[in-house]
């Protein structure tokens, strides 16, 4: 007689991200074993408490996005707005995994999420607002605070992702991503364009 197939960690844990992501840290363990298509004890037998693999779902959408540790490399290289664009597209990914976590976080402070979310959005403004400082540097970019332009675009794009949670709450449609991108990036460079005519 064949052996039932054995369940993956993975399988428990894309099951738990997407029940807690949908319902938040108040869902159930049972909910997540039925999403997963297991007993609710072997939730148990792998993770002592809800908390815990609350923790163990979440863990992946806490780490460091790679446009974090690109950003620096990108500076000085290819069209600035092109490249606005691209990281833009990467910031929304990322605020779009986060945002949920950190309402989650702030709503139910002893469910414990990891520590990174809560200085992510700071680590991503300091790096924004160095890439905005090299443009700067290297004349590709007008003078002006960098920290208000990176203020200022991540602002736009965490504000995005915010009314697109909302709309999508209300079954209404966001504007499409793209549309929104080229309108702010286009805002932020008719302030920052550098007065050569250049890039």
């Amino acid at each position: 007689m064949a052996r039932p197939p054995t369940i993956k960690d993975a399988q428990i844990l894309q099951a738990a991200r997407e029940v807690f992501l949908e319902k938040g840290i108040t869902a159930t363990t049972a909910e997540v074993a039925r999403r997963a298509g297991v007993a609710e004890g072997s939730l148990f037998n792998r993770f002592k408490t809800k908390h815990d693999l609350f923790r163990a779902a979440m863990r992946d959408q806490m780490e460091e996005p790679p446009w974090l540790e690109t950003l620096d490399r990108r500076a000085g290289q290819g069209d600035v707005r092109e490249t606005l664009l691209a990281v833009g597209q990467e910031i929304v990914q990322f605020y779009r995994r986060l945002m949920p976590l950190m309402m989650m976080s702030w709503s139910n402070p002893k469910a414990g999420l990891p520590e990174l979310q809560h200085d992510a959005p700071l680590r991503a403004m300091r790096r924004v607002s160095a890439f905005f400082g090299a443009e700067m540097q290297a004349g590709r970019l007008r003078r002006h605070d960098p920290e208000i332009l990176a203020r200022s675009f991540l602002g736009g794009l965490s504000n995005y992702v915010f009314f697109e949670i909302l709309l999508n709450a209300q079954k209404e449609m966001p504007m499409p991503l793209d549309t929104f991108l080229r309108g702010l990036v286009d805002l932020l460079w008719s302030g920052v364009a550098p007065a050569t005519g250049g890039e």
